[in-house]
């Protein structure tokens, strides 16, 4: 029966069909020039396709803790020569947000559409290790103008382009 499903699903005959349909990976990334830790989680819809949703949390800058930035992102890749290990290119769509920890209703918020490709290595079944870079572009959606009047003091709201570099390490399943 499991060959018989691999065959009507395009593998070839006698293949296992049992290939990671989940994974979950930290990310510490550079968003040039500051930092940001996040968390994500990918699901296969495709032997080459998989979609994913992540949040990242912007390490403020000194001195500037009491503006939180936070950004949640949906992903879709593109993977070669299967999901989750290889070569991969990804197109992103996030919403980033700046609040002032003390009162949140101060809050920037900004779309951050971005492309990036990068290379996954997996070591064994589960375990991988990954890096990428990649192009992000910030567009203001809301701005109060009683937070991040200096630009740099809000690194998860920032405008225009930059490069993001970053590091995944985590499990598929």
């Amino acid at each position: 029966m499991l060959c018989a499903a691999a065959v009507m699903l395009g593998a070839p005959s006698g293949a296992r069909v049992d290939a990671p349909k989940n994974a979950i990976a930290i990310t510490p990334a550079v968003n040039a020039p500051r930092f940001g830790i996040g968390i994500g989680y990918d699901r296969a819809v495709h032997r080459l396709l998989s979609v994913g949703a992540r949040f990242e949390y912007a390490i403020p800058r000194a001195g500037y803790a009491h503006l939180q930035g936070l950004t949640e992102t949906l992903a879709l890749t593109l993977w070669v020569p299967r999901a989750f290990r290889g070569f991969f290119a990804e197109a992103s769509l996030g919403l980033a947000h700046s609040v002032l920890a003390s009162q949140p209703l101060f809050r920037r918020t900004t779309i951050v559409p971005g492309l990036s490709a990068g290379l996954r290595w997996r070591f064994g079944k589960t375990f991988f290790a990954g890096a990428s870079v990649g192009l992000r572009w910030g567009r203001l959606l809301r701005g109060d103008p009683a937070i991040c009047t200096y630009s740099a003091a809000c690194p998860a709201t920032r405008t225009g382009p930059w490069v993001r570099a970053a590091l995944d390490v985590g499990f598929a399943f």
